[in-house]
């Protein structure tokens, strides 16, 4: 009688965990597909939903974060990505994601605290190397801006988003030759970007 008490209860937990993975992912799969069509609400929507049962799956946190960051709402962007970290605290991809709110709230000196600690993980790594640099330039800290820029552009020399950053901070320290050079960098690899053309714009005036 026990062993069939136990039979069934396992069997009951089991049809449980095997619901619960086909509704997370049935709702990624519906978010998807709305995310395509550029339906951020809805996207969202299906998986907020089910949020409660999923509390702490680690990627319907890192989904939530870049979908709220996507519509523009980014302190909750910022809420989930802090929660993707706390269940993976070495997960680059938590860590980098919580810094694009981060940047849009302005958030200069979060961002260079959570590029050092990415740094502590992946040391050399040129993305983090790179969101110091962005923070330090909006900061108005061109030296530690270029410093870090340039040794994420040693690694990523024709990268388009390294030689448009540091470009604008040669700029600003002055060195207008060395920045006309980056922006053409960069226009090589994108000539239709509306950033590039922005740069090369106000360098060739």
């Amino acid at each position: 009688m026990k062993k069939i008490l136990f039979t069934s209860t396992l069997l009951f937990f089991v049809t449980i965990i095997n619901a619960q993975k086909n509704e997370l992912l049935n709702a990624f799969e519906q978010s998807y597909s709305n995310e395509k069509n550029k339906e951020y609400a809805k996207a969202t929507y299906d998986l907020e939903s089910i949020y409660l049962n999923h509390m702490s799956n680690y990627e319907i946190n890192l989904r939530l974060g870049w979908l709220k960051n996507s519509s523009g709402d980014l302190k909750e962007s910022e809420n989930y990505y802090s929660k993707a970290i706390q269940l993976k605290p070495l997960a680059l991809e938590a860590l980098y994601g919580k810094i694009l709110p981060l940047i849009g709230q302005e958030k200069y000196s979060k961002v260079i605290q959570l590029s050092e600690k990415a740094l502590t993980i992946s040391p050399n790594d040129s993305k983090a190397e790179y969101f110091i640099g962005l923070a330090n330039y909006y900061k108005k800290n061109y030296l530690k801006s270029e410093k870090y820029l340039e040794k994420a552009l040693n690694k990523y020399p024709f990268d388009l988003d390294i030689n448009l950053m540091l470009g604008w901070t040669k700029l600003a320290l002055g060195k207008k030759n060395e920045a006309k050079s980056l922006f053409q960098v960069a226009q090589r690899n994108s000539p239709d970007n509306r950033r590039v053309k922005t740069a090369m714009d106000l360098i060739n005036k």
